[in-house]
């Protein structure tokens, strides 16, 4: 009996993953907006069913892709840094690597916009941050997790989110560094943090950003 329920947790796992491979493809290639649950369940070679008992709906779906690749981003990330961060460091860096991207992929772009254009998945990246902080700085989890700090980080990816906009929608030319400091700066005046050697902070995210070394959404950047 044990047996049996191994190898039908096994089929589930496996039709979920296929799922979840089959429905990022669809978002980059033609969009959120036009990938339906139709189009999953016909390119994954599934039955609807198999589709509806797993995720509600394609907003679902989309949840779980995108928190899924913020945090595995984040987790590549770790390699790249010898020692604690500070903690401005700490709460820019997530997002640089959202603004990175957005500027390298007009499509990742509108994922991430739409990602943000949600009240469930924004909420849940600033959980992750929170997590991020947490667990690679001596910031207290009381400190971090608190309700302030919580609605400040709310404040400032609503910024992020605006810009990770005009990398979608627009065809002029933006320079990711000159935004990155912008909502560096934001973040400074929203959590009245003086951060003296800003320059500095923003060439060594940068440079953690721009190593090459991290997928996100599947696309090596």
């Amino acid at each position: 009996m044990e047996h049996i329920y191994k190898n039908v947790e096994k089929k589930r796992e496996s039709s979920k993953k296929k799922i979840l491979d089959v429905a990022m493809d669809l978002f980059y290639e033609v969009g959120y907006e036009k990938t339906t649950t139709r189009l999953i369940v016909q390119r994954a070679g599934i039955r609807n069913g198999s589709l509806y008992y797993m995720f509600a709906n394609k907003e679902e779906i989309f949840k779980e892709i995108m928190l899924n690749a913020f945090k595995d981003a984040l987790v590549e990330s770790e390699s790249l840094f010898d020692s604690d961060m500070d903690f401005i460091t700490e709460l820019t860096f997530p997002i640089a690597l959202e603004l990175y991207t957005a500027s390298k992929s007009k499509r990742i772009a509108e994922l991430l916009y739409q990602a943000h254009s949600s009240w469930s998945v924004l909420d849940s990246f600033v959980g992750i941050i929170c997590d991020w902080v947490v667990a690679h700085s001596s910031v207290s989890s009381h400190m971090i997790k608190a309700k302030e700090t919580h609605a400040n980080i709310l404040a400032v990816m609503g910024v992020v989110g605006n810009i990770i906009g005009e990398f979608a929608n627009t065809d002029d030319e933006l320079d990711y560094k000159v935004v990155l400091k912008t909502v560096m700066e934001v973040f400074c005046i929203v959590f009245k943090y003086p951060l003296f050697n800003m320059d500095e902070v923003i060439n060594e995210i940068r440079d953690k950003v721009e190593s090459g070394n991290i997928v996100i959404c599947g696309h090596n950047f």
